[in-house]
């Protein structure tokens, strides 16, 4: 494994779902009662129903705003990548995988301590020299926990020990230059 080829991912653990916004309701005409604005509009959402694209989008007050389309954003493992990179033969990087091989290479990095979440703020993607299937792995800080996919885990159990999330955060500030931010 000292020959593999690793590539540390920051992954969004979290992924808040984006809200429609609903636009404030101003009166079509002013000084025309209510319950007519009512009948109008209900009118006007009925005809942009029957004939989409008719009406222009927002305006009918009211409406509810339709979202900007996203790009769609890179995943790993269908988590959110915010950054990656890929250790090279520096010796800084030789220095940051000879200590994710240790954390992850040792049985007694892990206990049964760990949370009922997973939220991964750190993903590794390790590429053994001739096999090309990787070994993935994700890093829950927050739940205290790592799992493994494209493997069977070979341990009994995979909560971190104290010193194990010690380490692996100061991995994640040396990789990243921050701390493990919150729900990482």
């Amino acid at each position: 494994m000292d020959k593999a080829q690793i590539t540390v991912l920051r992954l969004q653990g979290q992924e808040l779902a984006p809200t429609p916004t609903a636009t404030a309701a101003p009166t079509l005409i002013p000084g025309i009662p209510p319950e007519l604005q009512q009948m109008g509009q209900a009118a006007l959402q009925g005809l942009q129903q029957a004939l989409p694209g008719l009406i222009p989008p927002n305006l009918i007050p009211g409406q509810t705003a339709t979202a900007p389309t996203l790009p769609a954003q890179p995943r790993f493992k269908n988590f959110v990548i915010l950054q990656q990179r890929q250790l090279t033969t520096s010796d800084a990087d030789e220095e940051l995988k000879d200590q994710i091989l240790d954390v992850f290479g040792d049985e007694d990095s892990f206990t049964a301590d760990r949370g009922n979440c997973f939220y991964p703020g750190l993903g590794i993607s390790i590429i053994r020299p001739n096999n090309p299937t990787p070994v993935d792995l994700l890093v829950s800080f927050s739940c205290n926990q790592a799992m493994g996919d494209g493997f069977r885990w070979p341990y009994a159990v995979n909560g971190f020990s104290p010193e194990t999330h010690q380490k692996l955060s100061e991995i994640y500030q040396q990789l990243w230059g921050q701390a493990v931010p919150p729900g990482a």
